[in-house]
């Protein structure tokens, strides 16, 4: 099991109403991202150098929502990892995904 991605109930009620804000857009479910952190192919970016505040991208994937999903989080100062948000991948972030699972497999 990958490391523990804590939700407060603002973040995960946030995440879940994703389709609400995005015509077309899919929710995400904390247990889902939970299980990007346990995917064995997970790729991530720490810091994502996209974050101004440091936060972390973490892309990998989700079995329960049958798809690839990025999640970003922080570390608090004990090292826990908190979210923030979550979305299902898409462009340049799916296209690593899939980029360091066949880079992967060539090893």
């Amino acid at each position: 099991m990958g490391e523990a991605l804590n939700w407060d109930d603002e973040s995960a009620a946030y995440i879940r109403a994703r389709g609400e804000r995005y015509p077309g857009g899919q929710g995400v479910e904390p247990g889902w991202a939970q299980q990007v952190m346990d995917d064995p192919d997970l790729t991530a970016f720490e810091p994502d150098p996209k974050s101004r505040m440091g936060a972390s991208r973490f892309i990998g994937y989700s079995p329960a929502a049958d798809r690839v999903l990025v999640v970003i989080a922080f570390r608090d100062a004990d090292g826990d990892l908190h979210g923030i948000n979550a979305w299902p991948a898409t462009g340049a972030d799916l296209r690593f995904y899939r980029e360091e699972i066949s880079n992967g497999e060539d090893n």
